[in-house]
């Protein structure tokens, strides 16, 4: 019996030793691992490790998670922004035109000029026309052309503005040339500055399906 009540209590005391880890993480709840770099190459949301790759949990080495624009992708960097691949079409929509042609009317019969876009997207060789619309502010709902944003962003769109008329028309600028960027598409946006005739274009950036 005495030999019993011996390993019994040593048995006991074994238990009560162990048990003294609890000390360091009182109630025995597991520590929260928390996410960041050190532990997560894609994106945190709500502290779990995300890969980083997707448009609605975008980003890498333990940043937040970011939602891509509606218009954007997660790249293959895990950063938001324009799909090299994607379509977009470029569209004048509206322009402002200076009152004279250098101190001339800009028709003989003293009418305002009949203004129409002449351009070229990169990749092609087509050149697309709007319709020609009289006045001093004239707007167009067609006639743009499209490209990739990757060659939109790394050639040049090509424009010039005419005023229509019946024997020959008469330039209200020269040839200009512009690359877009990131910002232009995230804009769907891009005003051009004065420019001989003309004081203003707005082009609309606009992804196709």
């Amino acid at each position: 019996m005495f030999r019993i009540a011996m390993v019994a209590a040593l048995a006991l005391s074994t238990l009560v030793g162990c048990g003294g880890d609890d000390d360091d993480n009182p109630g025995g709840t597991p520590q929260k691992v928390q996410c960041d770099a050190s532990n997560c190459a894609g994106c945190c949301f709500n502290n779990v490790c995300q890969t980083g790759t997707s448009t609605s949990a975008c980003g890498s080495a333990g940043a937040a998670c970011r939602a891509c624009g509606a218009a954007q992708v997660c790249k293959a960097d895990q950063t938001c922004g324009v799909d090299p691949e994607g379509v977009w079409r470029v569209q004048p929509v509206s322009a402002q035109i200076a009152a004279t042609n250098n101190g001339s009317a800009w028709d003989a019969d003293g009418s305002p000029p009949d203004v129409f876009i002449e351009m070229a997207c990169p990749g092609g060789t087509a050149v697309f026309t709007t319709a020609a619309v009289e006045g001093l502010a004239p707007a167009w709902t067609s006639g743009g052309c499209t490209a990739r944003a990757s060659q939109l962003m790394a050639e040049q769109w090509a424009f010039q503005v005419w005023d229509e008329d019946l024997a020959s028309d008469d330039t209200i600028t020269g040839v200009l040339v512009t690359r877009f960027t990131e910002q232009h598409f995230t804009a769907g946006t891009v005003v051009f500055g004065a420019s001989g005739g003309m004081t203003s274009l707005t082009v609309r950036l606009e992804k196709q399906p």
